[in-house]
């Protein structure tokens, strides 16, 4: 509504604005600086060259508008305004681009950013807001090294599901497709050596994934808990679920580096939209005949 809104108004403005924007250069010269004569009325690309707009910038008083050549009235002052506030808003929603912001990290970045008036508020960003598409995105996302290093994602809680599927991991708050919501957690060790654990482990459930980063076979070691880095953190990446039919996550891998060292890590991203309460699942890739090569019966891996 508030993009409706803005488009409304610059459409005004425009129309309001056509006898300036058909001025021509031979007015514009022949008008001269003389109080005897109108001043010419520039269009608004003139307006903005002289007031540039910026994210700080403060739009010009009546007093600068009309020294520099332009109409007393408030038509290229108000697309000024308008245009500002575009531009912001767009600051915003980049700052922001693997993980939906709260709005109190929206509050205390428009703070930071001095804004005391004409600025979008924090429900609005939220509204608007939509995952990038790109993995550059986020290796790059200083919010994403940041759960990484010190294991904070939020909108998260385990619950317990009783015997049958154990506790789990639910969302506590909205999470749109393409979203991150966390990590699976661990160190990550070379394939081999995580093959060696799976062994001992026999017929106990193991929290080991086993994964590819280029020519590398690796392995996340989620087994041994709690992990060094975090000793007294219960991470969530672990106790995620399975489901075969309706996983609402996926992982994938990238390499980043959180505490600027490049570490490879395994995300987890939403395959749909996932509303609050709802249990967070991902498929492990395995199935019942084929489980450990054991041919164990696994009912859990029916769902």
């Amino acid at each position: 509504q508030d993009a409706v809104d803005a488009a409304v108004l610059l459409d005004s403005l425009q129309s309001n604005s056509s006898d300036d924007d058909h001025q021509s250069f031979s007015e514009l010269a022949t008008a001269g600086g003389s109080s005897s004569q109108p001043a010419a009325r520039k269009d608004f690309s003139a307006f903005v060259t002289s007031f540039p707009i910026s994210l700080d910038g403060q739009p010009p008083s009546k007093k600068q508008r009309v020294k520099y050549g332009f109409p007393e009235d408030r038509t290229f002052y108000d697309k000024w305004w308008v245009s500002q506030y575009a531009q912001r808003r767009e600051y915003l929603l980049e700052h922001f681009k693997v993980r939906k912001p709260s709005t109190g990290k929206l509050s205390r970045l428009i703070r930071q950013e001095g804004w005391k008036s004409n600025y979008p508020k924090p429900e609005e960003i939220q509204r608007l807001w939509k995952p990038s598409p790109s993995n550059l995105a986020i290796e790059s996302d200083e919010a994403i090294m940041k759960c990484l290093s010190k294991q904070t994602w939020t909108g998260l809680a385990i619950k317990d599901f009783g015997a049958k599927q154990g506790r789990g991991v639910v969302a506590t708050r909205p999470f749109l497709k393409g979203e991150i919501v966390c990590d699976y957690h661990g160190k990550v060790i070379p394939a081999s050596v995580g093959k060696e654990m799976i062994r001992d482990l026999g017929d106990q459930a193991g929290y080991l994934f086993f994964f590819k980063a280029g020519q590398r076979d690796l392995c996340v070691d989620a087994q041994t808990f709690p992990c060094a880095c975090h000793p007294d953190s219960d991470t969530f990446g672990r106790l995620i679920n399975h489901s075969a039919k309706m996983p609402n996550l996926k992982l994938f891998y990238c390499s980043v580096k959180p505490s600027g060292v490049k570490t490879d890590v395994i995300l987890f991203k939403a395959l749909s939209d996932i509303p609050v309460d709802t249990q967070l699942k991902f498929d492990y890739g395995v199935r019942r005949t084929s489980f450990r090569g054991e041919g164990l019966n696994r009912e859990w891996l029916d769902e």
